[in-house]
């Protein structure tokens, strides 16, 4: 875990900004630098999962889906698994499909045949979605080791207004050194997500 605040207080140190009298960058643009590269990482590593549960209409077949999401894990009708098909597949071959399935959209998912569920059964979708915060209190759900790649693209952002030109170079600087620690922790969360499959492959047999 890691405390919005505490990012904000390096950023600051970094950017020689630490005058509260005379901030040459408010804590509100700060903050929207954050937020682009949590968006960032959240796409290069996929380290943050969500659940989300929806209750079911029998004659509805189309439900929306969470803004932030950006890849589906799996889908589960009162945690029993459903097959997800492809929107393309399921539309010519809807003809052929007599067991539940889910298929998406770009903002929507769709749960076929119609017929295959009931009136408040609940639907809960895992997936991997774009982490964001709103306050300095607001904490990060990530290993402390992803803390200099928040650090540094944040300063790369930073750099690219409110400074001179001879600080212009900075940018780029930090970005290189942003893409370094995100293949460091690309690297660290592929280790982990294989050690975590293996020994759930153990507890299974």
């Amino acid at each position: 875990m890691i405390q919005v605040n505490d990012i904000l207080l390096a950023v600051r140190s970094r950017l020689n900004d630490t005058d509260t009298k005379k901030y040459r960058w408010s804590d509100e643009e700060l903050i929207d630098y954050i937020n682009s590269s949590l968006a960032d990482i959240s796409k290069e590593l996929e380290c943050f999962t969500h659940q989300e549960s929806i209750y079911l209409n029998e004659n509805e077949d189309r439900y929306r889906l969470p803004h932030d999401i950006l890849r589906v894990l799996s889908v589960s009708i009162d945690d029993k698994p459903i097959t997800i098909k492809g929107y393309e597949w399921v539309l010519k071959n809807k003809h052929n499909i007599y067991d539940l399935c889910a298929y998406f959209d770009e903002q929507s998912f769709f749960l076929y045949p119609i017929g295959k569920f009931k009136d408040d059964d609940k639907v809960k979708i895992d997936y991997k979605y774009i982490f964001q915060i709103e306050h300095k209190s607001d904490y990060i759900n990530i290993s402390k080791l992803a803390k200099k790649a928040i650090l540094f693209h944040t300063l790369h952002l930073s750099y690219q207004i409110n400074t001179s030109e001879k600080n212009a170079g900075k940018s780029t600087h930090y970005l290189n050194l942003y893409d370094k620690e995100i293949e460091t922790l690309r690297v660290t969360y592929f280790k982990n997500k294989h050690s975590k499959d293996i020994k759930q492959k153990f507890r299974k047999v």
